[in-house]
């Protein structure tokens, strides 16, 4: 497949300014114009990137052969509306809840769901950095209104950018990320919330590395983790759920069930998280 001519970016924050790049990047010869009501995050990207071309509104980009929506959950339905009726354009979001957007998007062949693992818990294109996206799996979720000549197109683009595309059904996407990403998030925002009951000098003096990262997960765009929990609720609420027993069982063993039903359970985690991350060998 021949690059695209233009590719169009909804929301220059972490993840927009990051595909912004990328596309710099991997596709020189392809015009990027973008979208971006906040002007200090628009005077960012083009200061790294000043061959953006800046519209004014989302329905500008229906020209362009593929358009990312970089936006909070909540706006991504009615900016897809808007830029699928005004044009030809292919739309794929980057949200990371999938089965509401896409039910309410099934009638429309040209959205296709999608999700780039590589975000983070910082906001704004000031920490932006295609590097982080380079190998990513791009997660697609296709809706019943899609057709394999409705995603092969998407698939190719996103390969062409260094991405390794994967397919999952949004709802198995959903049951999935609530654990490995929002269940995360969710817990810290619980652990941030209990340190605030703390008095501040004795949580500054006190407060360990592990604290703070932990803590750190806590981000400031309450907006978008609101609406990532509130429309993944029935997962979330079922990996919590889960995590509560674990928690309980923990606390039972050191409470008086036995030092070897600790040891068991650590070493059960430890080993899964040697897994995930590599082993200090590895390292």
């Amino acid at each position: 497949m021949d690059a695209p001519e233009s590719i169009g970016i909804v929301g220059t924050g972490l993840v927009g300014a990051a595909l912004a790049g990328l596309v710099t990047r991997r596709l020189p010869g392809t015009r990027i114009r973008a979208v971006e009501p906040q002007g200090t995050h628009r005077a960012a990207v083009a200061a790294r990137m000043p061959g953006i071309e800046w519209a004014h509104c989302a329905t500008e980009l229906a020209s362009c052969d593929l358009v990312l929506l970089a936006c909070p959950p909540g706006a991504v339905v009615p900016l897809a509306r808007e830029i699928l009726d005004a044009g030809a354009a292919r739309v794929v979001d980057t949200a990371s809840v999938k089965g509401r957007i896409c039910a309410e998007l099934a009638d429309a062949p040209r959205f296709v769901g999608g999700h780039p693992l590589a975000g983070g818990n910082r906001i704004g294109p000031f920490t932006a950095e295609p590097d982080a996206l380079v190998a990513a799996r791009f997660v697609l979720t296709p809706h019943p209104g899609n057709t394999e000549a409705d995603l092969e197109p998407v698939e190719a683009i996103l390969a062409r950018l260094g991405f390794s595309v994967v397919r999952v059904d949004p709802e198995a996407h959903d049951a999935i990320l609530a654990r490995t990403s929002h269940l995360p998030h969710l817990v810290a925002y619980g652990f941030a919330g209990l340190l605030s009951e703390m008095d501040e000098g004795e949580l500054g003096l006190f407060a360990s590395r592990s604290t703070r990262q932990i803590a750190g997960f806590a981000s400031a765009n309450g907006r978008m983790w609101s609406e990532i929990l509130e429309q993944n609720g029935p997962s979330v609420s079922a990996a919590l759920d889960d995590l509560i027993l674990e928690l309980m069982t923990l606390r039972n063993a050191f409470a008086g069930a036995g030092t070897e039903r600790l040891r068991d359970r650590l070493s059960v985690a430890a080993r899964a998280a040697q897994t995930l991350n590599g082993s200090p060998q590895d390292e």
